[in-house]
């Protein structure tokens, strides 16, 4: 049965978004066949092997290094980790998903315990879908995390589901019994994240309209080139728009836009993002660098931890772009699980 949302039109001169795009978050369960240890940050090492996987499983000219735009066009692995900028592209080159580490501080997994991470496919991705669980599959042979005796630990994969955390949805796609995989998710849309908007908007009245902010992963914003080591909310917010909007342009349905017309930053987005202000700071910096297999250099990943509060006149018009902004992740290497964050009433 399909879920019917509910959404509530707009005040008298408040523009409504349409953003045509998708989210489609995956969870992946595997247990541990050989001892892993893990670095701080988890999402590196699990990016790595999975780039690794793909690279050598699935893209034929992965070796001799010719990728080129007409092998990248029919390639799903170059499309997922080496695209290029083209003369058509709109925006910054987005990549097609993003990565969600396992959860909590441990680093260290014995034979036998579990852990999960996530991917999340964005607007058409899901034909992405059979090299994503092949990859993984093939991750817990090849090995993940700090070599021991020459060697990375180990796992096998042992469950997935779709997942769609606005709704507490979960679809099984595939268990340790049936290895029959299942490509039907359970997708954030549109209209839920409207009518999300509208019960968090509420919340957010009766609480003196103030918004917390949570930075799950190290979140990196460049503001004028520089990195943002505070909680900027506008340098934030405006990520979360461009990235939103590129995502539609260049992996859903087209680009965003606001009431039928096109959608202009300077008259619709920037001026709401000017009346929010921040009200309490207890966020820290996570400094944090790993290696760049593409560009093979270190790479600083750290960013923003912790959670922020912040205060608007009227959430409405920015609630849309910050919900979508919680699934498809913000900021620098978000396909190594970065720049996750949730928003909620702050007590």
């Amino acid at each position: 049965m399909s879920t019917v949302y509910t959404v509530s039109p707009m005040p008298d001169g408040m523009h409504t978004p349409s953003i045509p795009f998708a989210a489609h978050h995956l969870r992946f369960t595997v247990r541990v066949t050989k001892a892993i240890q893990f670095h701080q940050f988890k999402g590196s090492a699990l990016r790595g092997a999975l780039t690794a996987v793909l690279n050598r499983d699935f893209c034929p000219e992965w070796r001799s290094g010719n990728r080129d735009p007409h092998h990248q066009v029919i390639c799903p692995t170059c499309q997922l980790v080496a695209l290029e900028r083209s003369d058509d592209t709109s925006g910054d080159v987005r990549r097609p998903y993003a990565l969600t580490p396992p959860p909590g501080s441990q680093t260290n997994f014995e034979v036998g315990e579990t852990f999960a991470f996530g991917l999340t496919l964005f607007g058409n991705g899901t034909s992405y879908l059979p090299y994503i669980v092949m990859a993984v599959d093939h991750m817990g042979s090849v090995g993940v995390g700090q070599k021991d005796g020459g060697k990375r630990g180990q796992f096998e994969l042992e469950r997935i589901d779709a997942i769609n955390p606005l709704s507490a949805n979960i679809l099984p796609i595939m268990d340790s019994e049936d290895k029959v995989v299942y490509t039907e998710t359970v997708p954030i849309v549109p209209e839920q994240i409207l009518a999300m908007t509208d019960l968090l908007a509420r919340d957010l009245a009766q609480a003196d309209n103030l918004l917390r902010i949570d930075f799950l992963t190290p979140t990196r914003i460049m503001k004028n080139k520089q990195v943002c080591r505070q909680p900027d909310f506008f340098s934030l917010g405006k990520q979360v728009v461009l990235r939103l909007l590129d995502l539609s342009a260049q992996h859903g349905d087209g680009r965003p836009t606001m009431d039928d017309g096109p959608l202009e930053l300077g008259t619709h987005i920037y001026p709401h993002l000017d009346e929010v202000r921040l009200m309490q700071d207890q966020t820290h910096w996570w400094e944090l660098s790993g290696y760049s297999s593409r560009l093979k250099q270190s790479q600083e990943i750290g960013g923003l931890m912790g959670y922020a509060v912040y205060h608007s006149p009227d959430w409405r018009p920015l609630l849309p772009w910050l919900l979508w902004g919680m699934n498809t992740q913000v900021g620098k290497n978000v396909v190594k699980g970065c720049g996750l964050y949730s928003i909620g009433v702050a007590k």
